[in-house]
């Protein structure tokens, strides 16, 4: 399997928060992140799925396709991309709190992923899914990290981490492997750019940066999605998905009995 193939896939103290939201000021990175879930509607969405055009690029390859992607609050996720020579798939479930995936190549070969790329966001492709689920983790850490700028977008940058159990060299190294960067548009506050590191099947201990970028804002059934997204892998542009259709299914409402 072609390694920059697979790379497509596999996928502190507070301190106060200088944007605002219709005027109102925040001073803390769950405030932030729950207006922007407001922002985007994302509350009220149990699961989403998208499809449209692609186009992957790896090396001399440049080619045009089709994807297909589902994601859901409890963790589920499907990605599939399909072009004249390649198509993947990528499986991801957590089951009483134990995250786990596939991946199936062009050859119909299906792949167990390594451990530690299970750590990565597994709703990458939908904004509204995975700021949901930064928001509603119990384990994971969000700390403010400060007001930049990124491509040219005056951004709010957070971290999210689950914090080491432990001292250990290996409790230190698992906590980084959960390490995500979220920046937020500091005026309408929705995703600019996810970061997070994936690693080689053989090698825990090597990094290599993924960002994924957000644009092209529209309202699709009721919550606000990006209907351009670019997956950078080494600073490289790997794949561009345009959302051409998504289909939500709402949050459950919770009745009160008198």
């Amino acid at each position: 399997m072609n390694g920059k193939i697979m790379a497509i896939l596999i996928g502190a103290a507070t301190v106060s928060f200088c944007a605002t939201s219709g005027g109102q000021q925040a001073s803390t990175p769950q405030s932030i992140l729950a207006a922007a879930l407001a922002a985007m509607n994302a509350s009220s969405v149990q699961s989403l799925s998208l499809s449209g055009n692609a186009e992957y690029i790896a090396g001399s390859t440049d080619e045009t396709g089709s994807f297909t992607g589902q994601c859901a609050v409890n963790g589920a996720s499907q990605f599939q991309l399909q072009t004249p020579a390649v198509s993947l798939t990528e499986n991801r479930q957590i089951a009483n709190g134990v995250p786990s995936g596939n991946w199936v190549d062009t050859d119909g070969q299906q792949h167990t992923m390594a451990g530690q790329n299970l750590f990565t966001p597994e709703s990458w492709f939908c904004a509204p899914i995975a700021l949901l689920r930064f928001v509603q983790s119990t384990v994971g850490n969000t700390q403010f990290v400060g007001n930049e700028t990124k491509n040219g977008i005056a951004v709010a940058h957070f971290t999210i981490i689950t914090p080491a159990a432990s001292t250990t060299p290996e409790s230190a190294l698992t906590a980084h492997l959960t390490q995500s960067d979220l920046f937020l548009n500091s005026q309408t506050l929705v995703p600019v750019a996810l970061d997070f590191n994936i690693h080689p099947d053989s090698d825990a201990l090597i990094d290599i940066p993924v960002e994924i970028l957000y644009s092209n804002y529209a309202v699709k059934n009721g919550a606000l999605i990006p209907t351009t997204i670019q997956r950078y892998v080494n600073s490289t542009l790997a794949l561009t998905l345009q959302v051409q259709s998504a289909t939500i299914t709402p949050a459950p409402t919770t009745s009160i009995s008198q």
